[in-house]
């Protein structure tokens, strides 16, 4: 497995960021269908576990939400490695939008 780890940095505080990342999270499937399927996820205070095929792929991605960043951790498969890098550029960048994006934009 490759391993894939990143940091996003924000200022919303934990119990806003934890809310947000729940909303990405949960829409994952219905923002992006023709990528993500067989979506599970786990929610646990701060943490949020996602597994979900992309690709063909099985992804593993677990978020801990802290009061002024994210700590993104991804696991892919070795047979993804081509895929590696824009994976964590696409899951990083998602989750970046969703934290800095107003309520009303994300709202539309």
């Amino acid at each position: 497995m490759i391993e894939i780890d990143s940091n996003v940095q924000h200022s919303l505080g934990q119990e806003v960021a934890v809310e947000r990342l729940h909303n990405l999270a949960v829409n994952l499937a219905q923002r992006f269908p023709q990528q993500v399927h067989q979506l599970k996820m786990h929610f646990k205070n701060h943490r949020i576990d996602v597994d979900f095929a992309a690709y063909g792929y099985v992804v593993h991605w677990t978020a801990e939400v802290f009061d002024d960043q994210v700590s993104l951790h991804g696991t892919v498969p070795d047979s993804a490695k081509v895929f590696a890098g824009k994976m964590k550029q696409t899951i990083t960048g998602h989750v970046a939008q969703e934290l800095f994006s107003s309520p009303l934009r994300r709202a539309a």
